[in-house]
């Protein structure tokens, strides 16, 4: 938020001291003329040029960070299905099922919470129950493997729904975040 007041002010200074500066060099007329509107018009529109240029920047470096992370939860997602191979019978079924119901939940659940501006719950509860199936696990080399392998697709959701949020603040992209009302 600092950064888009600073810009702001540099433009609008920078717009002025031009105006100051250069104008009466190209124009051959007094000072007591005074300024019109249209000599801020030109100011205020390379501010909002500005402004908008930063805000589009922002948000296209931003989701695209987000695309990013959502490949490498995916990818993080087939290396956990994968290392379930290394698992007993029952484990395994039981990772491999999560996992379908998980990817399931972020694609039917998550995608669309997102795009209200929030995540889901409901992957949750699957990432959860792979935790519970790694207790069973525990001592066994292929616990190292799983654990390090969830880890990944943990690291790789947060950064997902961490970037897909908005990072303009609220002042500049317009919207306004509803307040709950408690009875």
């Amino acid at each position: 938020m600092a950064l888009v007041i600073v810009v702001a002010v540099v433009a609008l200074l920078a717009g002025l001291a031009a105006n100051r500066f250069v104008r009466p060099r190209l124009i051959n007329e007094d000072d007591g003329t005074g300024m019109a509107v249209k000599d801020l018009v030109g100011p205020l529109l390379t501010m909002t040029v500005l402004l908008l240029s930063f805000v589009l920047v922002t948000a296209n470096s931003s989701y695209g960070k987000a695309e990013v992370a959502s490949r490498g939860e995916a990818r993080a997602l087939d290396q956990l299905v994968e290392t379930a191979e290394y698992a007993p019978p029952a484990q395994r079924a039981r990772i491999q099922a999560d996992a379908v119901c998980y990817a399931r939940a972020v694609r039917e659940q998550e995608w669309p919470a997102m795009s209200d501006g929030h995540g889901s719950p409901v992957p949750s509860v699957w990432s959860t129950d792979f935790r519970v199936t790694f207790r069973a696990l525990e001592g066994k080399p292929v616990f190292g493997m799983l654990l390090g392998a969830d880890n990944k697709r943990s690291d790789e959701r947060e950064e997902r729904l961490t970037q897909a949020s908005a990072s303009i603040p609220s002042a500049i992209s317009g919207s306004c975040s509803p307040r709950s009302s408690s009875p």
